[in-house]
């Protein structure tokens, strides 16, 4: 922990060279050495006499703040945190300053979080000042962080100070208080604004401070020390606070330290008091009044000074500190003697401490504490120490080296095999160890001459260990292991014959298995479920198959050996084969023979015997005989492995007949065609029956047969001559009938002098030409297939069509259709019509003909039709042709003059109601050429519907919606067929 060097810090300054001065607190003229309590300065790493303490923070109903706390079971992780200044543990993220007390202790501890949540955290220590010491002082150090919100004072994070009298339960005013930052009421000075400001809200530090506790007058109380920090009330805003306590609880203290040709020093009182007053040791003298004071040149070695601290109001008690200088030039660093460390041993250095004198190691690797005089050092690497002592307060510094010499040995005893080891003279146990200077083996603790490498081969038994030596002077002996070795049978048998077949199959094992020494006994498996214990046994497998016949020989002493070798039972294969048919025709005879041969395992072969001197080697056979009889086809099946089965089988092969038939004409016409068949069939042996089929739908079982058609066309005839074995063959034969064409046309009606709609539908079926012959029943006669007519007259007329062949010149057919032929009307003139310019009027055409076109089409509404409406501003004179459905024509004419008035007229009312009836509101116009706009609007003058035409006019929607039933004006503005311009406007009503 911290000497006083660092909380009031004397610079000397001569050249380039800065040494720091210690200013201590003496509370009396005669200062008196007092023991401090145990790890109250945390240098024991833990929390070791200290209290912690949780809880939560709020404001009472007298808007008092209040810390409430409950003892907590050891420290809480992240409110309780232990810090280490070797190597560090960094800056603080918002005040950036160490958050290890730079006081140049080894422990400093943080107390509170910057999380926020209302939480709070207390650290105590209670301790008795021994009787006789009325004189005491402690000085700690702190630093805060406050992150500080716009609330009221009493409801901001805060740190909270408490040095209690136990005994008399006394609160020491002076030396507790509760401090925050406020931007209402004054404040402890020395707060600075963060620069870190994640969350917008401003964030307030407080660099480390050293404070004194003034004990004087409390011998043989106990005293209690009680910190604690506190968050924002509205659990949003943080604070916490960096604490570390000086290891020094004497009122004498060295105040600094330094050589003698040093050109001046500075001495720096503690950061945080209002008023500072230095004085020389007998008080006469006042040297100074601000923190930091210089002599130039520095006072004789042995110099006292003092210096009066005067705290700010409700920040600690006014006090009295007092510095020492000394002449440190004569001090002497002394490291020790080197060491030897064995497998990382610790090892002490140096040797003990004297008072007053701060010491420091290089490196710090492997040192339990390089501050202190004598620190105890493990390292696994040969390491050079330096020690470097200088006094308390600073001063010269002088350096000693000395070498920690490591040494590792490693006794890892590393076993292979098994510890109780059946030994065959192969694969022995094998010991091993990591190299070494010099190594030495041991059966039954002794020596084992010439074992001095890395591994050891065990053929006894007995226990062995291993002892491992460096050239330094390390030693290291294994763990011990007990080995037994016994001997090990080997395993042997033969077989008389490994490969046999499944029929009476057998095998003959001879054991042939040693041993040393000792007895045997043996466990055979043979692969198939079954096992035996006999020396030498026989066995018969019940299946064919590989089977793994295994040995297990066993001694007396539990080693065993085993060995196995396969044999094998093939299986014979089951011949056997199926034939789709075992009797059949000589004629497509066709035998198929399946075959049904099975085996386990392994492939077979085939040899086919047909009984006709014929044989095969396939699987599976199709074979047709040259000649009738009875056969024995055989099979013999064989397997890759020399066994062999057969089947046998008997087919028929019955002799066939061989069909024929001839006809002496075999095409005629159908008048009186007849066809005489004469039957040619014969046969080797036994007797034979006749089908015919003469393709007509009609049979006979007659040898041979007559017959006549009774309708034209190609048929098939087929004899069918079935044996007395049922034994058949057929012959067919194709004759013809010629066919004959049927007459077959069609006529429509025509106008006179037009040519008669003929088309000849006959269609010739034969295969010669066809004659024709038309007569159109008015004497007229054509014989042209397609002949082109025209009637002169009209009137009912008989057209008839007669067809017949060269070929067949019978039968003739005959077709007869009457058709009507037209004549035109005469056409006409009608009366004159007379329209107003650019008004529609209706035109009429005589109901003539189904089909009507008024030329031109000028100012017609559709000229297709026989009412066109007739809208223009000049006469017209139509031509009107009128066509009946037989193509006859008619014309007539109509004259349309035109006169000229101009008016616009909309109606008063209109029904949108979809009827067809007065659905749209629109103007009628005569003599208008030209709408400019037509629209209308609703009582408010909103526009409802424009167009620049007469046409469709409003439907009484907006946007698609119905309107209600209302009185709407309209407004108009049309040019005339004069270029004049009209407006009109007035008001209709839409009725529903």
């Amino acid at each position: 922990m911290p000497t006083l060097l660092h909380q009031l810090p004397v610079i000397f300054k001569f050249r380039i060279r800065c040494i720091a001065l210690l200013i201590i607190f003496l509370a009396a003229a005669n200062p008196i050495q007092s023991q401090c309590p145990p790890n109250i300065d945390f240098e024991y790493g833990d929390f070791t006499n200290w209290q912690c303490w949780t809880g939560v923070t709020y404001v009472n109903g007298a808007n008092e703040n209040v810390i409430d706390l409950v003892p907590s079971v050891g420290p809480i992780p992240g409110r309780h945190t232990m810090l280490s200044s070797f190597p560090g543990d960094g800056r603080d993220p918002f005040g950036l300053f160490p958050v290890n007390c730079p006081n140049g202790s080894g422990k400093s501890i943080k107390l509170g979080n910057d999380i926020g949540g209302a939480e709070a955290e207390g650290l105590s220590y209670t301790f008795t000042i021994p009787a006789n010491q009325n004189t005491y002082n402690l000085i700690y150090n702190y630093a805060v962080v406050f992150q500080g919100p716009e609330h009221f004072d009493y409801q901001q994070p805060r740190m909270v100070i408490e040095i209690r009298n136990l005994t008399d339960n006394q609160l020491i005013l002076c030396s507790s208080f509760n401090f925050f930052y406020s931007t209402s009421s004054p404040t402890l000075p020395g707060f600075f604004l963060s620069t870190n400001n994640p969350t917008g809200t401003p964030v307030w530090c407080k660099d480390w401070t050293a404070t004194s506790i003034k004990l004087d007058g409390l011998a043989g109380k106990t005293i209690q020390l009680f910190f604690k920090t506190a968050d924002c009330v509205f659990s949003i805003h943080f604070g916490y606070a960096y604490i570390d306590v000086n290891s020094e609880c004497s009122s004498s203290f060295t105040g600094a330290t330094y050589c003698p040709d040093d050109a001046f020093i500075n001495v720096t009182a503690p950061f945080g008091y209002e008023t500072y007053t230095w004085w020389d040791a007998g008080f006469t003298t006042i040297l100074g009044n601000t923190q930091t004071i210089n002599f130039t040149p520095p006072p004789p070695s042995g110099s006292t000074i003092a210096v009066e601290l005067k705290p700010f109001n409700g920040f600690g008690c006014l006090d009295t500190l007092y510095a020492n200088l000394f002449d440190t030039l004569t001090l002497q660093s002394f490291a020790g003697p080197d060491r030897l460390s064995c497998n990382g041993s610790p090892v002490q250095l140096g040797a003990n401490s004297r008072p007053g004198l701060a010491y420091s190691w290089s490196p710090v690797t492997g040192l339990n504490d390089p501050t202190i005089a004598n620190p105890v050092a493990t390292t696994a690497v040969t390491t050079e120490y330096i020690i470097t002592t200088t006094n308390a307060g600073g001063g010269c510094a002088t350096r000693d080296t000395m070498l920690v010499t490591a040494t590792t040995l490693d006794s890892t005893l590393t076993f292979i095999g098994d510890p109780v080891l059946c030994f065959d003279g192969t694969n022995p146990d094998t010991l091993r160890v990591s190299p070494a200077d010099s190594i030495q083996w041991y059966r039954d603790n002794v020596a084992i001459p010439g074992a001095t490498q890395t591994e050891l081969i065990v053929f006894l038994s007995g226990t062995y260990h291993a002892t491992l030596f460096s050239f330094t002077g390390c030693t290291i002996s294994t763990s011990v292991v007990s080995i037994t070795v016994n001997p090990a049978p080997t395993a042997g048998f033969d077989v008389n014959i490994p490969v046999q077949c499944m029929a009476n199959n057998q095998f003959s094992f001879t054991n042939t298995s040693t041993i040393a020494s000792g007895t045997l006994q043996f466990t055979w498996d043979f692969g198939d479920g079954t096992g035996s214990v006999a020396t030498d046994p026989v066995h018969s497998y019940t299946q064919p198959g590989t089977y793994t016949v295994k040995l297990i020989v066993s001694s007396d002493q539990g080693c065993a050996d085993s060995i196995t070798s396969t044999v094998t039972v093939n299986t014979s294969p089951l011949a056997g084969f199926t034939v789709n048919t075992n009797i059949q025709c000589l004629k497509n005879n066709s035998f198929v023979f399946s075959n049904t041969s099975t085996m386990p395992a392994g492939n077979m072969q085939y040899q086919w015997y047909f009984g006709d001197g014929n044989t095969a080697t396939t699987r599976d056979v199709n074979y047709s005989y040259a000649v009738p009889g009875s056969f024995t086809v055989k099979l013999v099946t064989s397997s890759n492995l020399g066994c062999a089965d057969s089947a046998t089988f008997d087919i028929t092969v019955n002799p066939s007949p061989v069909t024929g038939f001839n006809v002496a004409n075999p095409q005629q016409c159908f008048t009186n065609n007849q066809f005489n068949f004469i039957n040619t069939s014969s046969i080797p042996s036994g007797t034979q029956q006749f089908v015919w089929t003469l393709g007509d739908g009609t049979t006979s079982t007659t040898t041979d047969v007559t017959h006549s058609y009774a309708v034209p066309g190609d048929y098939t005839v087929k004899l069918v001559a079935t044996s007395d074995k049922g034994c058949a063959d057929s012959s067919s034969f194709n004759v013809k009938v010629h066919p004959y064409a049927i007459a077959d046309f069609f006529a429509d009606a025509v106008c006179i002098n037009l040519p008669l709609p003929l088309s000849n539908k006959t269609i010739n079926n034969t295969s010669t030409t066809l004659n024709y012959l038309w007569d159109f029943g008015n004497g007229q006669t054509s014989t042209l297939q397609n002949p082109v007519y025209s009637y002169p007259s009209p009137g009912n007329y008989t057209i008839t069509l007669s067809v017949n062949t060269s070929q067949c010149p019978q039968p003739l057919t005959v077709k007869q259709v009457v058709v009507v032929i037209d004549a035109p009307e005469t056409g006409i003139t009608y009366a004159e019509k007379t329209a107003v310019m650019n008004f529609p009027e209706p035109l009429q055409a005589r109901p003539i003909g189904t089909s009507v076109l008024w030329t031109p089409s000028i100012s017609l509404d559709d000229p297709g039709v026989y009412n066109p409406v007739f809208k223009g501003l000049h006469s017209q004179l139509y031509y009107i042709r009128m066509q009946t459905p037989s193509g006859c024509l008619t014309v007539d004419t109509q004259l349309v003059k035109t006169r000229k008035k101009i008016e616009i007229y909309v109606p008063n009312s209109f029904t949108p109601n979809a009827d067809g009836l007065n659905d749209y509101l629109r103007p009628v116009l005569m003599g208008i050429s030209t709408v400019n706009y037509f629209r209308v609007y609703n009582r408010w003058g909103k526009l409802l519907y424009q167009a620049q035409s007469d046409r469709p006019g409003w439907d009484g929607r907006i946007n698609g919606q119905r309107q209600d039933m209302q009185t709407v004006v309209w407004m108009i503005e049309a040019v005339d067929v004069d270029g004049y311009t009209h407006k009109r406007q007035g008001t209709s009503i839409l009725l529903r």
